[in-house]
């Protein structure tokens, strides 16, 4: 048994859990709403500082290496919680879902809680940089629309809701050609419930011209 098994009993029961799982060096973290609705407001950093607390008063053996998890892992055997330890936090977004329809994109995304941007953007109040937003947007759109990775030049950016931890997103993608020029524009929108978050034009070559 993991050294660290006390530790994530003790957490499973926690209202900011709704599942812990001890490996060797570290723990997998489910958040409930309560401790989602904390991440948000005081970050990640706050959050496992504040279990890390509750644990010490009771001389428990502190995980080295903390993950937060969106889903249940897959399965909780000993390899494959050691594996999901040992994972690079995620950098990007992964699709759940896409569907094109005359040249036009609709991706579902979910943010990942242990999205590593999440950390210094903001500390007590973690939020997707714009900056990520576009990257993705551009990435997520090259191999669907054949477009460039990078841009020349932004039009038009509008960031008008925050996009947080867990968040449930569509993202828009079209491309429109600007005669008489070797670039176009692609046009992406995030969306989080129906209510639009960011969007944006960003003029970009097609990737082999």
């Amino acid at each position: 048994m993991s050294p660290l098994a006390p530790a994530a009993k003790a957490l499973a029961d926690h209202p900011w859990l709704d599942g812990a799982w001890a490996g060797s060096t570290g723990a997998l973290l489910l958040l409930s709403r309560l401790g989602q609705a904390e991440f948000h407001r005081e970050g990640r950093q706050w959050l496992l500082d504040a279990l890390q607390s509750q644990l010490a008063t009771r001389n428990l053996a502190l995980p080295g290496n903390w993950r937060l998890l969106d889903a249940p892992p897959p399965a909780t055997d000993h390899a494959t919680i050691e594996r999901l330890l040992a994972a690079p936090r995620p950098r990007q977004v992964i699709p759940t879902a896409e569907q094109e329809n005359a040249g036009r994109w609709k991706l579902g995304l979910v943010l990942p809680s242990d999205l590593i941007h999440f950390d210094d953007h903001f500390r007590k109040a973690p939020v997707l940089p714009g900056v990520v937003q576009v990257a993705w947007a551009l990435a997520l759109a090259a191999p669907r629309l054949g477009t460039s990775h990078h841009c020349r030049e932004m039009e038009a950016l509008k960031f008008q809701r925050l996009l947080r931890p867990g968040d449930v997103l569509e993202l828009d993608l079209h491309y429109e050609d600007e005669p008489g020029t070797m670039l176009g524009k692609l046009h992406f929108a995030y969306r989080h419930a129906g209510q639009h978050c960011s969007s944006g034009r960003l003029r970009v070559t097609r990737a082999h011209d």
